[in-house]
């Protein structure tokens, strides 16, 4: 009787998408669709059966649309609905990069109540951007010193750069104000284990230095050790090999600068050896693979 209708038509495609009943819902929307390719509600609806149907790119297409659509009530509102649904819809499928892509335009666009703005540092975290996620959680900060969320999102920004000692300030303010909170208590540790083990830190002695390359060999060597399989290849045994040389060596204070270059070129050896031979390869989250990245970098 009212098959003109396009509220009912659009709420008829919600009803379908929301019974399963995908294949429903696409057709109505394409019906839709095909008098007015402008129609911001139909698109983000669209957008929401494709994705449900595993078909992502073209999902992604259909939420565009929606975002630069045609609203007819609170037309921003409802654009920025559809790109945080988009956003939400990326950091599902790990999309970094296009993930990054939308929420550079929103980043203004959105509410700037704190909320929301830690919502954005975090994603911006998720995105690969802890420079931008930093920026964000030191202006909550500027406004509100005691916010240990973003206290401790800062942290994390600050680590996704290698700046592990800031990082660990960080950590430790967040659980002044946080004393329970045990998953940035966690961080910590791993700041402070970091930091004990990297031999680049400034103002560290030659000797303090051998002492930290030869541990980062000797942790390399075990790690390494335990993950190969029965028959590890000929270069793997040599880079061992060399590893447990150079624990035993004796070295004078004239050579111990060169001799802590060397004890770190044979760490990373190791461990580039290990992840192409381990099964499973050595963890990418632990504090020596850490620090030997940041070696590398």
């Amino acid at each position: 009787m009212e098959r003109g209708n396009r509220l009912y038509q659009r709420t008829l495609a919600q009803a379908q998408l929301a019974a399963g009943k995908t294949s429903d819902a696409e057709s109505t929307l394409m019906e839709l669709l095909a008098s007015d390719s402008t129609d911001g509600l139909a698109n983000l609806i669209m957008g929401r059966v494709l994705a449900k149907e595993g078909r992502f790119t073209e999902a992604i297409s259909y939420f565009h649309r929606a975002i630069y659509g045609q609203w007819n009530q609170d037309a921003a509102e409802n654009r920025l609905r559809a790109r945080f649904e988009l956003i939400d819809l990326l950091v599902r499928r790990n999309s970094k990069e296009d993930l990054l892509a939308e929420l550079l335009p929103v980043q203004d666009e959105a509410p700037q109540d704190l909320t929301v703005r830690a919502r954005m540092g975090r994603l911006f975290l998720r995105a690969g951007s802890p420079l931008r996620a930093a920026e964000v959680f030191r202006g909550i900060l500027h406004e509100a010193p005691a916010n240990a969320d973003a206290y401790a999102g800062l942290g994390e920004a600050e680590f996704a750069q290698g700046n592990y000692r800031a990082a660990q300030r960080d950590f430790q303010t967040t659980l002044r104000l946080a004393p329970d909170d045990q998953a940035d208590r966690k961080r910590l540790d791993l700041c402070n284990e970091l930091l004990a083990l990297d031999p680049s830190r400034r103002g560290l002695g030659p000797e303090e230095r051998l002492s930290r390359s030869r541990k980062l060999v000797q942790l390399t060597l075990e790690e390494t050790s335990q993950c190969l399989g029965q028959n590890p290849s000929p270069e793997i045994r040599g880079w061992l090999n060399q590893a447990a040389k150079a624990l035993k060596a004796h070295v004078n204070s004239a050579h111990q600068n060169a001799v802590s270059e060397s004890n770190l070129d044979l760490a990373e050896q190791i461990w580039q050896a290990g992840g192409k031979e381990c099964n499973p390869p050595p963890r990418a989250d632990n504090p020596l693979a850490s620090v030997l990245a940041r070696l590398v970098q």
